[in-house]
C-alpha cells in the first residue's frame, strides 16, 4: 500500500490507494482513543483530503483530552 522511495537521499512516500490510507488513519484514531466512529462519520470523514482529516481527527482529540481532565 505505502512504500518508501529513497532516491537521491530524500524520502518520501508513495501512496497507491489514498481511500486505504485514509481508513487506516480512521482506524488509528478509533482504536487510540477507544471510540468507535458511525458508519456515517466514518464515510464522512473518508470524504475529506488530507489536510482536513488532520484537522478533524487532531481537533476531536484534544476535545476528548479536555474532557478527560
Amino acid at each position: 500500500m505505502i512504500e518508501k522511495w529513497n532516491n537521491r537521499n530524500i524520502p518520501f512516500t508513495v501512496v497507491d490507494s489514498a481511500a486505504e490510507v485514509k481508513k487506516k488513519l480512521i482506524t488509528e484514531f478509533e482504536v487510540g482513543t477507544g471510540l468507535i466512529f458511525p458508519t456515517s462519520v466514518r464515510m464522512s470523514l473518508l470524504t475529506l483530503n488530507y489536510k482536513k482529516l488532520d484537522q478533524e481527527l487532531s481537533s476531536m482529540n484534544k476535545i476528548i483530552i479536555l474532557k478527560e481532565k
